[in-house]
């Protein structure tokens, strides 16, 4: 009978030998049962547990059975099959169909035998309750080390565990101490810090991977694409940053019908919350911005499924990426309602978006360019005042200064403990040196240079640290950036608009009609009341009414819009050199039958074929055209 043999062993604590004495044993069972095992249906698996249905000697295994290439599958005991009794059993079903026996050494199990069922499935209970109690034993011994002050296994990018206590060498020769406590990493913590700030100040998410991953910064695991979104969201939204570490929060289990594992909460009272300020890496102020910042970018994302649409107000595309620098903080006053930019003609327009609805009465427009120019102005008027500007400045460098006082004793504490360990890693060269290197010493060695390469690391960014301390600009240098301010807005839209929503407010355009002049648009701020004018005497600031379905007034011609309401009709004034396009409904101008009465202008018009709202107007044309000549 053709045979095959398995082997497992579970993790790199175990011993390699342990698949040869495993084949050794299963071949002195073939040669009892008179099987014929071929060398190539030998298959193993090192180091992946019991659990897994996903092992390669396993699934090669059962690719073997299938094309019925033996007839007999011969294990050291049913346990390397699995240790999951679901996942046994079905195992057992599917080599069964295909015609395959299984035998068990140390069960002293044969499946061809009608009363091993039983014996097959209370195997299967017995190994599958010893990873429960392995799993129990496992949490015991983590609790007790978090109860005595140590870290279990919560590696996070921006610290280092260090070990504390004795150095034992276990019965391998490997050196083991008490526990290991987390350290601050300085280097990642100015990253952790940067990212953070940046958030918080506006700045996508994706933006900022890109600015890593182009500054060619390091991330905990080496891999070719770098940093990505994912990473800086979990980063953003860790409470360690802040010194509160939370451990056992979640548990794995393994969905039975895949034999993928899940994450699932665990009850808040198995939880195991400790906080350390001595770990804080995020200053609170700088942790409650981002937060914000999350409920504002959390809004504009699609709503998860089977969530209703009210529990949770979705904020537009527009309102957290704003286009323009005047984006999303315009109202009607008549309205109160948004207003939006309505036309794409010369820059846009901005105008009420209720007013296509008929919701509103506002049909006013406004030159986008126009708008922005004046506000601007206005925050221009206000900051103008370089002194002044210089005085906050100094301030600022004053606060961070004092921010980063304790920086120089930091780097001298790193200096120090950086030559110890030199001396350290000396003294073990030379121990070794003179004959007397063991395993441990080794181990104790390489641990000695990891350090001190992690310390060199730490002095590095803290000496670029405290050479790029913030300094106050001259006032020359703050005066041309003030003068400039539209331009430096418009250098960065998305973060400006954000930035000049916090300066201006909401701003309220009410639509002024002066009884002599055009209307216009005043606009009202925190910061004053600006008229949006081209001119300070009321001039012309290409403000038009605004109809639904009317054709852009632009769009033949050079037609200046003026405003002028006669009965409700839109009046238009074109220049000589330019013909009308009327729509139905609208009426002829008597300026323009002005206009007419010059030949050269019916003529062009005759030729042109200008439509009228009927004959009658067509029939005075062409009399002014017989006139003319």
């Amino acid at each position: 009978m053709k045979a095959a043999i398995y082997a497992r062993y579970s993790s790199d604590n175990q011993r390699p030998e342990s698949i040869d004495d495993q084949v050794r044993s299963c071949r002195d069972l073939a040669q009892n049962r008179d099987c014929i095992v071929n060398p190539a249906h030998v298959y193993t698996d090192e180091a992946k547990s019991g659990s897994l249905r996903s092992r390669p000697g396993l699934e090669a295994l059962c690719a073997s059975a299938r094309d019925h290439e033996f007839e007999a599958v011969i294990v050291d005991d049913l346990s390397r099959l699995s240790r999951d009794n679901h996942f046994l059993l079905t195992l057992y079903a599917e080599l069964r169909f295909y015609g395959v026996r299984i035998l068990s050494r140390a069960d002293c199990l044969d499946s061809e035998d009608p009363h091993s069922k039983l014996g097959f499935q209370m195997r299967g209970i017995v190994n599958e309750l010893y990873l429960d109690d392995l799993r129990e034993k496992t949490l015991r011994g983590q609790l007790g080390q978090k109860s005595r002050g140590f870290t279990v296994g919560e590696a996070t990018y921006g610290y280092r565990s260090e070990p504390v206590g004795e150095m034992r060498v276990d019965r391998r020769g490997r050196p083991r101490p008490d526990g290991y406590r987390m350290k601050i990493d300085a280097h990642e913590a100015l990253v952790v810090r940067r990212i953070f700030q940046d958030f918080a100040d506006g700045v996508a998410i994706r933006a900022i991977v890109a600015t890593l991953n182009a500054e060619g910064v390091a991330g905990r695991r080496k891999v070719a694409r770098g940093w990505s979104p994912s990473t800086i969201s979990r980063i953003l939204k860790n409470e360690k940053y802040i010194g509160h570490w939370t451990w056992n929060r979640t548990e794995t289990r393994r969905d039975p019908r895949t034999g993928r594992k899940r994450r699932h909460p665990k009850a808040e009272s198995d939880w195991h919350v400790t906080e350390s300020e001595e770990l804080r890496i995020v200053p609170q102020d700088g942790w409650d911005r981002a937060l914000a910042r999350w409920r504002e970018v959390d809004r504009t994302w699609p709503i998860p499924r089977g969530q209703r649409s009210g529990e949770m107000r979705q904020r537009s595309y527009t309102e957290t990426h704003p286009p323009h620098l005047l984006s999303g903080i315009l109202r009607c006053a008549e309205c109160g309602g948004a207003m939006g930019q309505v036309s794409g003609k010369s820059g846009g327009y901005y105008g009420c978006l209720a007013a296509p609805k008929s919701a509103c009465r506002n049909k006013l427009l406004v030159p986008r360019r126009l708008a922005e120019t004046k506000l601007i102005a206005a925050v221009r008027e206000r900051i103008a005042d370089a002194d002044s500007l210089h005085h906050v400045l100094e301030r600022v460098e004053a606060e961070v200064r004092k921010l980063c006082a304790h920086l120089p004793e930091d780097l001298k504490l790193k200096h120090a403990s950086l030559a110890a360990e030199e001396r350290r890693i000396s003294n073990f060269i030379e121990f070794i040196g003179g004959g007397k290197g063991t395993p441990a010493l080794g181990e104790a060695l390489r641990a000695a240079e990891h350090r001190s390469e992690e310390l060199r690391s730490d002095v590095a960014a803290l000496q670029a640290t405290t050479g790029s301390v913030f300094q106050v600009p001259p006032v020359e240098w703050v005066a041309e950036r003030v003068r400039n301010l539209q331009e430096l807005l418009e250098h960065e839209t998305s973060r400006s608009a954000l930035l000049l929503r916090g300066v201006l407010g909401p701003v309220r355009l009410t639509p002024i009609s002066p009884e002599v002049g055009k209307p216009y648009y005043q606009a009202e701020t925190t910061l004053q009341i600006v008229d949006l004018l081209h001119d300070p005497e009321g001039g012309s600031n290409w403000l038009r009414k605004w109809r639904r379905g009317e054709l852009n007034t632009g769009a033949r011609g050079t037609a200046v819009a003026q405003r002028k309401s006669v009965c409700g009709v839109t009046i238009l004034r074109f220049p000589a050199t330019t013909l009308p396009f009327l729509r139905d409904g609208h009426s002829v101008p008597t300026s323009f039958r002005e206009q007419l009465a010059t030949p050269v202008t019916a003529l062009r018009a005759a030729k042109v074929g200008g439509r009228f709202r009927d004959l009658e107007a067509k029939a005075e044309a062409r009399a002014l055209l017989r006139r003319g000549r």
